[in-house]
């Protein structure tokens, strides 16, 4: 079965690379490309399928968001900095009172099927996600605009706060100042009106092929998707800040086991560094391959189904958490690359406390907490139970990659009493399963991925998979977003950590590190923290 697997990615391998070497030849096939011709063809792996919701405020997966960041465009992007920098957008305006944010947009901006681009799209994004059908509820950034509960209940037909001043100018007044209003502008690409407007949101979701055939005003234009396989993307030549140099656009799964080896033979250009261990990174720098390392922003999770009597008691989680040595699990598994987080947030940003507890691994603190709980071991088997029932648990994990910490966890909770079956699921499964709420869709604990956004809240935007729905941490998070400045906002953030490493539905057991390593010949290629395509139409490969 091993062998058959392999066997399959190989044949892959060699078609992409077929395919990759006739896109890069010249017109004729009869002529062989000149030996001076540039590579035009960049190919980007990831470890996971998209799911094909090439869909800007629809989308929940990484694989499908990296997609849509090259297809769509966004009104700000983030720079290195940490600023915000134009991008549809020309300048914006904040008004005295904190209230109302104006953008002036940049002319000429065509979308790929030549239609102008125009304020009428960025209001119809925004408020679209206040409809009382929206197919992703109903977020803080919607919430906090000037009439959108009325229009979220039905009772306007518009969101009062977004407002079309003119052909290129729109505003956002908000019903309260709004300090991480900024993050979300950054983070949510604008959809095409002409395209998403004929369709009622409410069947949205069920668009299959508008999803998978994205139409955006982003720098590169999508050509195809293979499931399992590959997103062909080709440069926009309208793009408004210029033409991509490089031609083709490439987003190929590709197994962790083999990319370092495809990245050494050149079949891939860029990947994540699937492994800090120096005997893994040395042959990258024996062959001269580049590695960029930035302060991670991918949280490895592990989620607690709150629903479940079980872990609806704050006290078996906490003991779980006290059972696992995180310490351990960032020395071995990412060579101590990894940062520890102590709360459902970025230890970098400002609302982030220096006295939480850090759940340093303590079985005797785990084994009380359980205890007090009401689970012992009656019966002397090494399981602990109650009211007749073993503490028994299923762990779904959703990769080859993710298995060591599985593993890990597995026998960290054996030794407090829980026996845990493992189960490995595809990303996207495992996804739908947290997603879907119904009976048919129960799990017990989850170990999963995300990669941080720039804003503070957006931890508590994660709270779904743990079917948390807490007032008092919905309550923080609005007062902390609604505080007029950084500087009045801190204390209440800081409150809302404390209180939910406490609470803890779900733990973050490690940041990775934002490693990537990459062809040496490909040139103006420079990670910056949140943004993965920063002035991606200025990468080019020397000749």
């Amino acid at each position: 079965m091993k062998y058959t697997k392999k066997l399959q990615i190989l044949v892959l391998v060699v078609i992409l690379a077929m395919t990759l070497t006739a896109c890069s030849s010249s017109g004729d096939p009869k002529k062989p490309a000149a030996a001076t011709a540039v590579k035009d063809t960049l190919v980007y792996a990831i470890p996971i399928s998209p799911a094909g919701v090439f869909h800007p405020t629809l989308q929940y997966s990484n694989y499908d968001r990296r997609v849509v960041f090259l297809v769509y465009d966004r009104l700000l992007t983030k720079g290195a900095d940490g600023g915000y920098l134009p991008s549809l957008a020309d300048k914006y305006e904040v008004s005295k009172d904190g209230l109302t944010y104006t953008f002036t947009l940049k002319k000429g901006i065509k979308w790929h099927d030549g239609q102008e681009f125009t304020a009428e799209d960025v209001a119809f994004t925004y408020e679209t996600t206040c409809h009382p059908k929206f197919g992703k509820g109903y977020d803080e950034f919607s919430m906090m605009l000037l009439g959108a509960d009325a229009y979220h209940a039905g009772k306007a037909d518009r969101v009062e706060g977004v407002k079309v001043i003119d052909k290129y100018t729109v505003s956002f007044t908000f019903t309260k100042p709004y300090n991480a209003a900024l993050v979300k502008f950054i983070d949510k690409p604008v959809l095409a009106k002409h395209v998403w407007g004929k369709v009622p949101v409410e069947k949205w979701n069920d668009e299959t092929a508008l999803l998978k055939n994205p139409i955006g005003t982003g720098p590169y234009k999508f050509v195809e998707f293979k499931p399992d396989q590959y997103v062909k993307l080709e440069s926009n030549k309208d793009y408004f800040k210029g033409a991509p140099q490089i031609k083709n656009f490439i987003f190929k799964v590709s197994n962790a086991d083999t990319q370092q080896s495809e990245l050494l033979n050149g079949t891939i250009d860029i990947a994540a560094i699937a492994s800090w261990k120096e005997g893994d990174l040395k042959p990258y720098t024996t062959a001269g391959i580049k590695i960029d390392e930035l302060p991670g922003s991918t949280a490895e999770y592990l989620i607690f189904n709150t629903t479940d009597p079980r872990f609806a008691d704050k006290r078996v989680r906490q003991a779980i958490i006290y059972a696992i040595d995180r310490d351990a699990l960032v020395a071995s598994i990412l060579n101590k690359h990894g940062l520890i987080s102590n709360t459902i947030m970025h230890p970098s940003q400002y609302g982030y406390p220096s006295d939480l507890n850090p759940y340093k691994q303590d079985f005797a603190k785990a084994k009380a907490l359980l205890k007090d709980a009401g689970w012992v071991d009656s019966n002397n088997d090494g399981i602990l139970d109650k009211d007749g029932k073993p503490f028994k648990v299923t762990l779904q994990h959703y990769d080859d990659a993710s298995a060591p910490v599985a593993s890990a966890l597995q026998q960290y909770l054996k030794q407090v009493g829980i026996d845990v079956e493992i189960t490995k699921k595809d990303f996207n499964t495992v996804l739908a399963t947290l997603q879907n709420k119904t009976k048919d869709q129960k799990f017990d604990l989850a170990f999963m991925g995300a990669s941080y956004r720039a804003n503070i809240g957006y931890g508590a935007s994660n709270f779904w998979m743990a079917r948390y729905d807490d007032a008092t941490s919905k309550a923080l998070i609005q007062a902390g977003s609604e505080a007029a400045s950084e500087a009045l906002a801190k204390p209440i953030y800081q409150k809302w950590a404390r209180y939910i490493n406490e609470e803890v539905p779900m733990f973050i057991l490690f940041f990775e590190p934002d490693g990537t390593a990459y062809n040496p010949a490909l040139l103006n290629y420079k990670p910056v923290m949140y943004e993965w395509f920063p002035d991606v139409e200025k990468w080019t490969f020397k000749k």
